[in-house]
């Protein structure tokens, strides 16, 4: 069966039409440009057309914060922001306030004043010496969920960045104080792994486009980790790192999943305000 399109031309044009802006999610409602699936596909297969589309979407990417990135070095507003890091604010949540620079600012903040750099990295000092301790004595009842989600198939690393458990620096000195805790955590962490090695190991095809569709439609790896017979969210990681192919697919599948949910968000808020119209 002949093909729809001529293959090279469309890969030349779909780089092409990325460069000027337009987003994979966008593409696949134009006449006579591919689904999304197949330009993933096309990526996989071959690895220069993965390289210039990479190149396209950064390209795209760098025009858009050079257009939004904003006014360069401010002193007032930089001696402001080293106060709130001082007082315990972090960086990451100040950056999403709008009353403070946002991420590409307060980089180009970063590589345009060293002296920046090393005020801030004074000030987060401050902060971390005067912060005080949450978990500096022992917890029966953290201790317990720490061993539950161990045991589950989560790692370390996992449980130490959940919300509301302690660090890895506070569940090693637990480990340290208490001889029970280890001994149960480390029955948990072997647990843990055979339910991990009970997951798929292999990246088949059919896995690949899963995983892909699952994110542009807005879910994150961790998400898709979570799901009910997929590999688990270690799995994917190494994945990513042993395959730069899927690395690459993983990185335009986030980006078009943020797309949608901000075109989801945006419905949202239309319809809200349809809503309020109708009202009385």
């Amino acid at each position: 069966m002949a093909a729809a399109y001529p293959r090279k031309e469309m890969m030349v044009r779909v780089c092409e039409a990325v460069e000027k802006g337009a987003r994979l999610h966008q593409l696949e409602q134009r006449p006579g440009f591919p689904c999304r699936q197949t330009i993933y596909r096309w990526a996989k297969e071959d690895e220069a057309f993965a390289d210039r589309l990479m190149y396209a979407r950064q390209w795209r990417r760098g025009m858009e914060v050079s257009a939004t990135a904003g006014p360069v070095f401010d002193p007032e507003r930089a001696e402001a922001f080293l106060m709130e890091v001082k007082r315990g604010h972090a960086v990451r949540d100040l950056v999403r306030r709008p009353e403070w620079p946002n991420r590409d600012r307060f980089n180009r903040w970063k590589s345009e004043r060293p002296e920046f750099v090393a005020a801030l990295a004074e000030a987060v000092a401050l902060a971390a010496r005067m912060r005080p301790r949450k978990w500096e004595f022992y917890a029966e009842a953290i201790a317990d969920r720490i061993i539950q989600r161990a045991a589950s198939g989560e790692t370390m690393a996992e449980i130490a960045a959940a919300k509301g458990l302690p660090g890895k620096v506070d569940i090693r000195r637990w480990k340290r104080l208490r001889p029970d805790f280890a001994k149960a955590l480390r029955l948990a962490k072997l647990g843990g792994q055979m339910r991990r090695s009970a997951k798929p190991s292999r990246l088949t095809p059919a896995l690949f486009d899963h995983i892909l569709t699952q994110m542009t439609t807005g879910a994150s790896l961790r998400q898709v980790a979570q799901v009910p017979g997929m590999p688990h969210y270690v799995t994917l990681m190494a994945w990513q790192r042993r395959d730069p192919a899927f690395a690459k697919m993983l990185a335009w599948a986030r980006e078009e999943g943020h797309w949608a949910r901000g075109l989801d968000e945006v419905a949202r808020v239309d319809a809200l305000a349809a809503r309020h119209r109708r009202s009385p």
